[in-house]
């Protein structure tokens, strides 16, 4: 009964150990053989782009503003333009009341061309007519001096031989008588009445020539102006006639010249009160606001309208301060205007300011990039300045560039990486590599892979 109950015992520890060992070696193996089955994750080294960006909001802003204003006071007489009308450069957009500013204009031109003409004649010199003229007229003048020279002459001559001559005779012959009269007048022979009455012709007689003296003087001095005058006559037909066989002259042509010149001016001047007085868009652009009506009187401080010119426009935009390095003047950006969300149109930082700015009440960096518009027509749509937009700021980007996973990189020291190679049996080999741009799921492969290797990703 012992033995048989021994026996029993000892079957069942042999149970209980075989039971054991199974349990073990079926966990053991078990484990051992999921490990065995456990594979990598690979990855193909493949060629793409990494494109680092910082997205921000901005709106439009013109290039440029400018309020117009006319150059010369006056009324308002038209208005052309209207907000939001696209003008071209020339394009009138208002001008004053002109009646009186081309009426002079008018009477200026006339000046210039009656000036012009008088120094057309100058240059060509006198007609053959005008020079019969002169010398028919020199002619005159010779005679008439010759008549003048004759007539005074005999003026002189026939007054002294004559009217005077007579009466200084009669006179002579009244003194003589006198002094017979007087002589008898002292002997007593004649009376006092006689003797008075002798003086008294004798007076008479000086008197009348003393008259005929006078006469012939007033004679013989009309006598010589008449000369003097046919003479002045003669000299300035002359003098004319030398003139105009010897025109133009320096003085005449100078004369007529300056003439000319300063009718230039005023012309030029009238046209330029005329213009000041009408407004023309000095650039294309877009009028963004009008500040006066028909009627109203202005003076040239008066902004009468504003101009924007959208034709290189600038977006201002804002990104988060995290982004800042990610702004730099030069790198590309893309735009999508709210009001346009399926086209996309490119541009350039050109400024980044230097102090942050609050948007939202954050803290954002300001920056300001160009923008590429077509205007002509069959562009993408009608660009308003103050449009917003999304910008996304291209802050590096490297294109065709062979990529593998950011998990396959396994970082050595500082700067330095490595990936795990697996070959076509199955090996793995570490490769140190050289990376560049990374994003959060690629990096940037620029030496120790090649196109299509296999990279391990780990298990």
């Amino acid at each position: 009964m012992k033995k048989r109950r021994l026996w029993i015992i000892l079957v069942a520890a042999l149970l209980l150990v075989a039971g054991g060992g199974y349990f073990a070696y079926t966990r053991y193996f078990a484990l051992a053989e999921k490990s065995t089955e456990a594979t990598l994750e690979t990855a193909t080294v493949q060629q793409g782009d990494v494109v680092i960006t910082a997205d921000g909001s901005g709106e439009l802003v013109p290039a440029s503003e400018m309020g117009m204003a006319f150059r010369t006071s006056g009324v308002v007489d038209e208005v052309v333009a209207a907000v939001g009308d696209r003008v071209q450069q020339g394009d009138l957009l208002a001008q004053l009341k002109t009646d009186d500013l081309e009426r002079a204009l008018a009477e200026a031109e006339s000046e210039l061309e009656l000036a012009q003409l008088d120094l057309a004649e100058v240059r060509e010199g006198p007609s053959e007519t005008e020079l019969e003229d002169a010398r028919a007229a020199l002619r005159d003048a010779q005679v008439s001096l010759a008549l003048a020279q004759s007539a005074y002459e005999k003026t002189f001559d026939s007054n002294l031989d004559a009217s005077v001559g007579v009466r200084k005779t009669e006179y002579d012959w009244w003194v003589g008588y006198y002094q017979k009269q007087k002589s008898k007048y002292e002997a007593g022979e004649i009376s006092q009445a006689d003797h008075d009455w002798a003086m008294a012709a004798m007076i008479a007689a000086e008197g009348r020539w003393q008259e005929a003296v006078n006469q012939a003087t007033i004679e013989e001095i009309q006598a010589r102006n008449r000369l003097v005058q046919a003479q002045n006559t003669a000299y300035q037909r002359q003098q004319a006639l030398e003139e105009l066989e010897n025109s133009p002259t320096i003085e005449d042509l100078v004369r007529a010249e300056v003439a000319v010149d300063r009718a230039l001016v005023a012309r030029q001047r009238a046209a330029a009160d005329l213009e000041a007085a009408q407004l023309y868009a000095p650039f294309d652009a877009i009028v963004m606001d009008i500040a006066v009506d028909t009627g109203d009187q202005v003076d040239t401080n008066a902004t009468i309208l504003t101009l924007a010119t959208l034709q290189e426009p600038l977006i201002r935009f804002w990104v988060e301060e995290s982004d800042y390095g990610s702004v730099v003047v030069g790198n590309t950006v893309n735009i999508v205007f709210e009001a346009f969300p399926d086209d996309t149109y490119a541009g350039v930082v050109i400024r980044v300011d230097p102090v942050l700015a609050t948007v939202d009440g954050t803290s954002a960096v300001q920056a300001w990039a160009s923008i590429e518009i077509a205007w002509q027509e069959g562009s993408k749509g009608t660009i308003f300045s103050g449009m917003t937009a999304d910008v996304e700021v291209i802050a590096a980007e490297s294109r065709d560039a062979l990529l593998v996973p950011v998990q396959a990189l396994r970082e050595l020291g500082e700067g330095q990486y490595a990936v795990f190679v697996v070959g076509a049996s199955g090996e793995i080999e570490m490769r140190p590599v050289e990376i560049g741009l990374s994003d959060l799921a690629n990096v940037e492969i620029l030496s120790g892979l090649e196109l299509g290797e296999v990279v391990s990703l780990g298990e």
